[in-house]
């Protein structure tokens, strides 16, 4: 039995030196050397209020996590420890530029203390970062919770758009991966994720209740607006809501729930899907359609927008049949 794990986008989560720092010293000013040419980097504790996040904060364009696709639905697991701590306890970090604060990672937290009135969201904040230090951090700070296969596709491809904007020539598949630190194969499989219409990921509560599974079977019918077409289909998950009165286990009960409406969600998705190809078989009317009609022993037939896919068992076809195929190649080979 093969136990290797799959791959997966990005890099695992490992600890920084700045993790040790923020938890031996209390102190507003932290020094951290740094992991790519061992100069100081200094780190300023900062404190902002809830209300003042989406203006003071931005995402860096090195996050792996998609900003614009957050929901409540997306930070049930986080929800109730900020709230009652009236903030996160586990500093976001980020960057100051040009005065906002390009969130480095944390951005569920900093998203968590956005629609929780009141709180204060707790930062790590450097100045002056180069571009490899930006893009080291912000693929080892997500601390809690690696960001899900779609929110890595959304946010590649963002920082694909931003890469080819500001330079001469696009921006190859193997410096995308030389950038994130992924296989380069995995990032083609980010940007083709990233690409499938928006109503169809739009029935989902949140990016991480979508399998990577089901991401591999709609890439293959992104074609001649079918997705679109199927997600007209089926109903969306129903937003949630919440009262702010919930426990830590109510809001479990509503997290699972998610999951398994999710769960159903991509069943019914992929049953539709196998559906539709069985019941939609190519129409075809030339000149084979009474040969395409047969059933020959050995021969397999498949019907193509070109005309015929023939397969040929050697073993099990008609000898005659057989003998027939080879001379009439042979006379077209002379």
């Amino acid at each position: 039995m093969n136990n290797k794990k799959r791959n997966v986008i990005g890099r695992k989560i490992s600890n920084t030196n700045l993790d040790a720092l923020i938890t031996q010293s209390a102190s507003d000013g932290l020094t951290e050397q740094s992991p790519i040419d061992g100069r100081d980097i200094k780190w300023e504790r900062v404190t902002i209020q809830s209300h003042d996040v989406f203006n003071k904060c931005i995402k860096s364009i090195y996050n792996k996590r998609s900003f614009d696709d957050l929901s409540l639905a997306s930070v049930l697991d986080i929800y109730h420890s900020i709230k009652s701590s009236n903030g996160n306890t586990e500093p976001v970090r980020a960057e100051l530029v040009n005065g906002k604060y390009e969130i480095l990672g944390g951005l569920r937290r900093a998203y968590t203390v956005s629609i929780l009135p009141n709180t204060k969201l707790n930062l790590i904040v450097a100045k002056d970062l180069t571009e490899k230090e930006r893009a080291h951090f912000a693929r080892v700070m997500d601390e809690y919770a690696e960001p899900s296969f779609m929110d890595k596709a959304k946010s590649i491809k963002t920082l694909k758009a931003k890469l080819d904007s500001s330079s001469d020539k696009e921006i190859t598949g193997l410096e995308l991966s030389d950038i994130l630190g992924m296989k380069k194969s995995n990032v083609y499989y980010a940007l083709s994720y990233a690409s499938l219409p928006a109503e169809l990921i739009g029935l989902f509560p949140a990016l991480k209740y979508i399998a990577t599974p089901l991401l591999r079977e709609l890439v293959k019918h992104n074609k001649d607006g079918y997705l679109e077409s199927l997600a007209q289909q089926f109903p969306a998950i129903k937003p949630i809501t919440l009262t702010g009165n919930e426990t830590a286990e109510e809001i479990n009960d509503i997290e699972e729930g998610l999951q398994k409406s999710s769960k159903k969600l991509q069943v019914d998705l992929l049953a539709k899907i196998r559906a539709d190809k069985a019941s939609a078989p190519v129409s075809y009317n030339g000149k084979l359609k009474d040969f395409a009609n047969q059933e020959l022993a050995g021969i397999k037939i498949k019907t193509t927008k070109s005309g015929l896919s023939i397969t040929i068992n050697e073993s099990k076809v008609d000898p005659k049949i057989l003998d027939k195929l080879i001379t009439v190649f042979n006379g077209n080979e002379q």
